[in-house]
C-alpha cells in the first residue's frame, strides 16, 4: 500500500507550491536583483554601510545641511518669541 511516510525514489521532493510558483518567485528575485543593480551604476549610489561622515566629498554637505537646519530652527525660536 502507499504511505506517506514511503520513502521511494519516485515520491515527490516535498516541495508544496510547485515547480511553477518556485520558478516565478526566482524570476522575481532576479528581475528585483538586475534592478537594483542597473539603479545603482545609473544614479552612483554607494553600496557598502560606509559611514558618510567619514567620506570627505560627503562632509561638508552633512555640515552645512546641519547649519542649515539650525539656522531655520533659530528663525522658527524668534518668531515663536515675538
Amino acid at each position: 500500500m502507499f504511505s506517506p511516510y514511503d520513502n521511494s525514489s519516485d515520491s515527490s521532493s516535498g516541495n508544496i507550491f510547485g515547480w511553477r510558483i518556485s520558478l516565478i518567485g526566482l524570476v522575481i528575485i532576479l528581475f528585483l536583483a538586475a534592478l537594483a543593480a542597473y539603479r545603482h551604476y545609473t544614479m552612483d549610489v554607494p553600496v557598502g554601510f560606509d559611514d558618510p561622515l567619514e567620506q570627505p566629498e560627503s562632509r561638508g554637505y552633512y555640515q552645512e545641511k546641519a547649519e542649515r537646519e539650525r539656522a531655520a530652527a533659530d528663525t522658527l525660536h524668534q518668531q515663536r518669541d515675538n
